[in-house]
């Protein structure tokens, strides 16, 4: 018998709030997040708006607040993230209540420190590379930057001891190690695991990379950052501790974009999984539900925050459900490919 996997805390970083809370009230107050860039000078390229977080300080979320010194802004998006997750659904403290909860977390890349890069190279455009170039960086700057990290340091400073991984699969990432993490608590390697997506790109490479892959063509596509980060639980464990669920994850699929849209792509999604099977069955009812829930509007006034995209999706979805409902977090990657996320909603408000 397939297990049931619910969702029971958000956690969320976005540019229009610090808490899952925070965003959604701004997205009723119609705000929108996307300004002229202020964290590099993006005059230079066709789309120089970005949906920064601002005023942002992970230290309450941080055990050890000096690893703040060797981590980037998307690991402290994503250690944030995963706290509040974790408080959100009332998850024990302590190591050894923690032994076996697991993280898996979905980035887009590594910016491999690109702007430290970037300064070194314009000191020294005579080349020497070794002695001059790296010689002027942060000698951890290979801990700092490398794409694992992310998971790493959400499971030190949360002290997870279960399994761990992540997720490199561009902007599809985020829903993909969701799909994942199910995939564990499903197959008893974990009960508890912490899942979502955390990105920032706001720097002049991804900038340029954006714009030779043609995504500032139409104007639509404006970077953001941030991060969401999900605690999915056996239900039957969750159950036992008495915690409340947001909803239940029923399935992910991966395609092609054309093949996931409208009402046969959600069709597809709970027919073309991952997992063993689809163990819900969804009526035609459910799946215009699930078409008619999803966020584009307000996923439009946060940007495009790559890997976790998906995840602040699925949390804004989750966290804005009114009663039993079937809802489609969805996110595209740049290269034509899809991945959409089915969740039934119990109607928990956050």
């Amino acid at each position: 018998m397939t297990c049931s996997v619910v969702v029971t805390g958000i956690g969320a970083v976005t540019p229009l709030g610090h808490t899952l809370r925070e965003t959604l009230d701004a997205l009723d107050r119609g705000e929108s997040a996307l300004r002229e860039a202020t964290l590099f000078d993006a005059t230079g390229f066709r789309e120089n708006r970005a949906a920064e977080v601002t005023g942002f300080d992970a230290r309450a979320h941080f055990r050890v607040t000096k690893a703040l010194k060797v981590t980037e802004r998307k690991t402290r998006f994503a250690v944030a993230a995963a706290s509040m997750a974790l408080h959100d659904a009332g998850f024990p403290e302590g190591e050894d209540e923690r032994t076996g909860l697991g993280v898996v977390l979905g980035v887009s890349g590594s910016d491999i420190q690109a702007p430290d890069f970037a300064r070194a190279f314009a000191r020294h455009p005579e080349g020497g590379f070794a002695e001059k170039v790296l010689g002027g960086m942060n000698p951890l700057w290979l801990l700092i930057s490398l794409p694992n990290m992310v998971s790493a340091h959400a499971a030190i400073q949360l002290q997870a001891r279960g399994p761990n991984s992540t997720v490199m699969t561009d902007f599809l990432a985020g829903l993909q190690a969701i799909g994942e993490a199910a995939a564990w608590i499903r197959a008893g390697e974990a009960k508890a695991v912490l899942a979502g997506g955390a990105d920032s790109a706001l720097f002049p490479y991804a900038y340029g990379g954006f714009q030779q892959a043609g995504l500032f063509d139409d104007g639509r596509f404006v970077p953001g950052e941030g991060a969401a980060v999900l605690l999915l639980e056996d239900a039957d464990e969750a159950a036992r501790r008495g915690a409340r669920a947001y909803g239940e994850i029923v399935a992910l699929a991966g395609s092609p974009r054309e093949a996931l849209a409208g009402w046969r792509g959600a069709a597809r999604v709970v027919t073309s999984t991952v997992f063993a099977e689809p163990y819900l069955a969804w009526e035609d009812g459910a799946l215009a539900a699930a078409g008619l829930s999803r966020t584009d509007e307000h996923t439009s006034r946060l940007g495009h925050a790559l890997a976790a995209a998906g995840p602040i999706d699925a949390a804004l979805l989750l966290g804005r459900a009114e009663g039993e409902t079937a809802i489609l977090a969805h996110a595209t990657g740049a290269g034509g490919l899809s991945a959409s996320l089915a969740m039934r909603a119990f109607g928990r408000t956050c």
